[in-house]
């Protein structure tokens, strides 16, 4: 037996809302078992009772919501007597003995789970049952339960015995609901990921062998996780079984700035995962402008293929796009440029007349890998500019004369007299 449960229910938002969900018509059927401490027979009105009871209290969170679930073999070995006996074990390990409760039993797919919904909130102390160690109280009642009624033992973290490694679940309740809403079952996915682990020897290896597969990399609020065709996020640790170490170690060679984010994923259509495209610039730290009538003919001259777009010209570029403005060259490529490309972007700077080259955009690595080859090909090493070394081209400044008033004060030589002549101090010229 698996026991889960949490203290919820500070709204009445929440409170409406779990009530619609122990109702919800996706079960095949829904049988409301028992409700206990309150007037009405309405689960709504009931769990509303409930939560009215916390008003006078310090309490936020004024239900506890547990669910206790069976194997499918074990569904014959209960029945509404041993539920509710089965509820009173969970219920005295939580503390909650003697508090008003709600007990709704769910049938689905021939397989039986009960819900219960306790009032936290004594009603004559006005003081809150602790949800404090719920987790071990959970797996403590469900071998007693399980004892009891004769099922199926589950190894829990919290009370397995002396030298049982501590299990680690396939999958969360989360995974397991977005499995039954999307219909791509769980085990599927892992034995996807666990094929495509053990045919890779490193990250891109990896990330091209799920690829095949149907699933592909995106960047989660924890670090690298795995999406299926519904946009589905999951674990590599938990599907593998493995330590953060080993899939940290594999996946050392993969940026994870190039990747997807969880919610880009889903938003793709067709399970087809979109990579960010990596926008990389080149411009002369001279600045130059090349008009666009002559930029495409140039290209073509080049062997490259090349069409006008408004004010730039947008190039094939060994299997990237290259859009070059005039005063500047943009490389846009699904990851990492390759050194093939980096090598021609260098090269067509050159053989654009550019005396100074400066790179933005990107990653650090690839505007590092730019440099080097920049200089490889005879760029001066003071001329070559990267973004993240914050480089600003020097320029000399310009050479402008002072100002006349200026060079008086400085007691510098003028090109003009101290003294406005008058005509009265010469003689005129003879008629």
């Amino acid at each position: 037996m698996v026991i889960k449960g949490s203290a919820r229910g500070a709204t009445p938002t929440d409170v409406r809302r779990l009530a619609d969900h122990l109702l919800s018509s996706e079960n095949e059927t829904v049988e409301v078992l028992q409700i206990a401490g309150s007037a009405s027979p309405d689960l709504h009105q009931a769990l509303a009772d409930f939560r009215s009871v916390s008003l006078g209290s310090r309490t936020r969170q004024a239900l506890y919501h547990a669910s206790l679930n069976l194997d499918r073999d074990d569904v014959t070995a209960m029945d509404n007597r041993r539920w509710l006996e089965a509820v009173a074990i969970l219920q005295a390990e939580l503390g909650l003995s003697g508090h008003p409760r709600a007990v709704v039993i769910h049938r689905k797919r021939d397989r039986e789970h009960v819900h219960v919904v306790w009032q936290r909130v004594d009603g004559s102390t006005l003081k809150a049952a602790s949800t404090s160690q719920s987790y071990r109280k959970h797996e403590q009642a469900a071998r007693r339960i399980e004892a009891m009624f004769n099922l199926r033992p589950v190894i829990g973290p919290h009370t397995r015995r002396p030298g049982v490694s501590r299990p680690v679940a396939k999958a969360t309740h989360k995974d397991w609901q977005a499995a039954e809403r999307t219909k791509i079952p769980v085990e599927s996915v892992v034995a996807r990921i666990k094929r495509a682990w053990e045919a890779s020897c490193d990250g891109q290896s990896f990330a091209s062998e799920l690829e095949t597969r149907g699933l592909s990399l995106a960047s989660g609020r924890r670090g690298i996780v795995v999406v299926d065709e519904a946009g589905t996020p999951h674990s590599i640790g938990r599907r593998l079984g493995l330590k953060a170490a080993e899939v940290t170690k594999r996946l050392q060679g993969i940026n994870v700035a190039l990747l997807p984010s969880v919610d880009e994923a889903k938003g793709t259509k067709g399970g087809q995962i979109r990579r960010k495209t990596m926008n990389m610039m080149a411009r002369p730290t001279t600045p130059a402008q090349v008009d666009v009538d002559e930029r495409e003919p140039w290209w073509t001259a080049q062997g490259y293929a090349a069409a006008r777009k408004w004010d730039c010209v947008i190039v094939d570029f060994h299997g990237a796009e290259l859009w070059d403005y005039g005063d500047r060259m943009e490389l846009h490529c699904d990851g990492e440029p390759t050194d093939e490309q980096i090598e021609a972007l260098v090269r067509n700077a050159k053989l654009k007349g550019w005396d100074g080259i400066h790179f933005e955009g990107g990653s650090p690595e690839w505007q590092v890998r730019a440099r080097a080859e920049a200089i490889r090909q005879g760029f001066p090493p003071e001329k070559i500019g990267l973004e993240i070394d914050g480089f600003i081209p020097r320029q000399e400044p310009k050479s402008e004369p002072i100002p006349e008033h200026m060079r008086r004060r400085l007691g510098l030589a003028t090109d003009q007299p101290d003294e406005i002549d008058h005509p009265a101090d010469h003689p005129c010229p003879a008629a």
